[in-house]
């Protein structure tokens, strides 16, 4: 351990040896500079001082007495070598010789290969240093006038020699003072235990390549040492602890804002892009075509029969279909396409490259196929379909906002078309949809502005004889004309209107029927019709249970007639509310009956009074034996249930006969008459 020692403190020592004779190599080598440099600037200096004073005599004979005595200034300088002066034609004039050559001839002097003085006379201005001499050439009056020439020269050489002894003498005990001292420091430390410091060292190195700071180092050592060491585990474990807080923070961080992605461009229930991220997928998608001058197809789909599944099965059921509907929307697109959800039962599918019309038929023909078929969910097996509209970005110049508002229109068109069908948008398309919500947006003030009005078509025996009238709702507009209840019925149930619009036909009808009863007599009915819409709404079935409750005795005049597609909708209300009309004396009427689903179970699990024939069947009597068979059935089926039958849309003698042969009861069709308000016969010819 001591020969360890040892060897330390004498490579220690050599080393400082070392390292102070290069300080003092490298100080000598910028001293020596220095002191060129300063010499050089005192040369400049003299020889200019020389050659102003010179000046005025430079017209004298050679060996001028004050050009001599100028030049015996240089004797101050004892490394000045010699000095020569010579006119303007090159002549030398006066020199001089210094005190540091005074046994050399000019000829020995390092310009000895100069050998004329016109060659030195040629020398270039300026100040040259070589072989340890510095050689000055200065001019003696100015570049306009020249007057002469100043040559010297001076041993640098010499004088940095005795510099160099001073300086070296002068630092030499310093140095040696240093040595001394930095050895007794050596030792001093070499005494101490170094090595937990060295191990101490080591740690840290390796903490920095590994970036490691779970470590801790033994403590050992004298005391500062072992203060050190026991700061430095305490520093690495303060420093662990808050680099795993801030992984932890990190991780929580990235999961965070992975999460905030997903919920800003993603919608959570499906997984599909949301109306955020499709349009903004849309927007590149449509930038790119239009700088490839190339179209972009678009498909909306929106389900069909998907707010019955909500109503009847629940939320979670209708949640899990949108599910399984997303998955095979997916699975029946292309590499490419982009499918998203805007909301409720509504998607979007952006096929990614341009295809032909053929090719954009045949994908939205597949969708309609596939998501038309029976789901099960929760055991339940659920009837939806699909209406799809089309539409291309080069019919709206690639904007996106209207070719999803296209593509919407297109959509609504395909549903009024008999829903589970495609459709191409076309200009006509907007212009329908321009009429429908001009028509939607004018119905509360037709109803303020008393447009709509009640007209009555008689429902007669085999007699002919009125034993019933159907309330039929019509409008005039004074923009539209009249308004088919085709065309603002659907448009009303799509903007949540109709309830407006029953609301008032059951109040007028109200107000009509004691005029009615005065007219045909008191065992005369009046029909109303209720929507699937308004079946679902509590506040309406209120409203018209306590309105026909408010005619008294004449409310058993009362029949509620409804389609047999919206009773199946709507069968848990429409039972409920079927029970409380009977409570109060109304007769229910199923009408269309054989268009819809026709379950012959419900016809003996429920009280009603009326099957209405289809106009369907009663068009084809005379036509076609299978329609003819179908109505005789269900005349024969309502008997045998001690059910009524009325017959709608008999327009000839032959139909007519026809089911008053096969024993229908009552008779409805313009056949018999045509539906006319109560008021004036001008009014009614109007309507006609």
């Amino acid at each position: 351990m001591k020969s360890l020692r040892s060897h330390i403190a004498v490579i220690t020592l050599v080393s400082i040896s070392l390292i102070s004779g290069l300080v003092i190599w490298v100080s000598l080598q910028v001293y020596e500079g220095l002191y060129e440099d300063f010499v050089s600037e005192q040369l400049t200096s003299l020889t200019d001082n020389i050659t102003v004073d010179l000046l005025p005599y430079m017209n004298e004979e050679p060996g001028n007495f004050s050009i001599v005595s100028i030049l015996l200034r240089l004797d101050e300088y004892e490394n000045v070598e010699f000095a020569q002066v010579y006119n303007a034609q090159g002549t030398l004039i006066s020199s001089y010789t210094g005190q540091s050559t005074p046994h050399l001839r000019l000829e020995n002097t390092p310009y000895h290969s100069i050998d004329s003085q016109k060659a030195r006379f040629e020398l270039d201005y300026g100040l040259n240093i070589e072989d340890g001499h510095i050689q000055i050439v200065k001019m003696i009056g100015n570049p306009q006038l020249v007057q002469g020439k100043l040559v010297l020269s001076y041993n640098i050489e010499n004088a940095l020699a005795a510099s160099r002894r001073d300086f070296t003498y002068s630092t030499l005990p310093f140095v040696l003072t240093i040595l001394i001292f930095s050895l007794f420091i050596v030792l001093e430390l070499q005494r101490r235990s170094l090595l937990p410091l060295f191990k101490l060292i080591a740690k840290m190195r390796h903490i920095e390549k590994t970036k490691d700071y779970a470590v801790a180092v033994n403590i050992e050592g004298k005391s500062e040492i072992r203060a050190l060491t026991r700061g430095f585990n305490n520093m690495m474990s303060d420093i662990s602890q808050q680099t795993e807080q801030i992984n932890q923070k990190n991780r929580l961080l990235t999961r965070q804002q992975a999460q905030m992605e997903k919920l800003a461009n993603f919608d959570p229930l499906t997984g599909l892009p949301n109306r955020q991220f499709l349009m903004k997928s849309l927007s590149i998608e449509l930038a790119r075509a239009k700088r490839h001058e190339r179209d972009v197809a678009i498909l909306f789909l929106d389900l069909d029969g998907f707010k019955m599944v909500n109503d009847s099965f629940g939320h979670d059921v209708g949640d899990k279909l949108l599910c399984e509907i997303s998955d095979e929307i997916t699975t029946n697109l292309r590499e490419g396409d982009i499918v998203g959800r805007l909301g409720g039962d509504e998607f979007v599918v952006i096929l990614s490259d341009e295809v032909s019309l053929i090719k954009i038929e045949e994908i939205a023909q597949r969708l309609v196929d596939t998501l038309s078929t029976s789901h099960i969910v929760e055991q339940w097996k659920l009837e939806t379909g699909v209406s799809i509209g089309i539409a291309m970005a080069k019919d709206c110049d690639y904007d996106p906002v209207t070719l999803i508002s296209n593509a919407d229109v297109a959509m609504y068109h395909a549903k009024r078309c008999g829903r589970s069908q495609y459709t191409l948008f076309t200009r006509i398309m907007q212009d329908d949809n321009q009429r429908m919500l001009r028509i939607a947006t004018s119905i509360y003030t037709a109803l303020e502005n008393n447009e709509f009005f009640i007209a009555y078509q008689p429902k007669v025996d085999e007699n002919g004889s009125v034993k019933s009238l159907e309330a039929l709702l019509r409008w005039y507009n004074p923009h539209f004309g009249i308004v088919s209840p085709g065309e603002f019925i659907p448009i009303a149930e799509q903007s949540d209107k109709i309830s407006a619009i029953t609301t008032w036909v059951i109040s007028q009808v109200c107000k009509d029927v004691p005029h009615i009863l005065a007219k045909h007599g008191y065992a005369t009915t009046v029909s109303l019709n209720l929507s699937a819409s308004d079946l679902q709404n509590e506040k309406l079935i209120q409203y018209a249970l306590s309105s026909v409750e408010g005619l008294g005795p004449h409310a058993s005049a009362i029949e509620f007639e409804i389609t047999e597609s919206a009773f199946l909708k709507n069968f848990q209300s429409g039972n409920t509310f079927f029970e409380q009309v009977r409570k109060i004396g109304c007769k229910i009427a199923l009408d269309d009956f054989g268009t819809g689903y026709s379950s012959l179970s419900y016809l003996t699990e429920f009280n009603i009074d009326t099957l209405k024939i289809d106009q369907q069947f009663v068009n084809q009597i005379g036509k076609s034996e299978r329609s003819e068979l179908i109505t005789v059935t269900i005349i024969d089926m309502a008997k045998n249930l001690n059910l009524s039958v009325c017959a709608e849309g008999v327009e000839t003698p032959e139909q007519a006969r026809f089911l008053i042969e096969h024993g229908c009861e009552l008779l409805q069709g313009y056949y018999y008459g045509k539906p006319e308000p109560l008021e004036t016969s001008q009014e009614i010819e109007l309507i006609q």
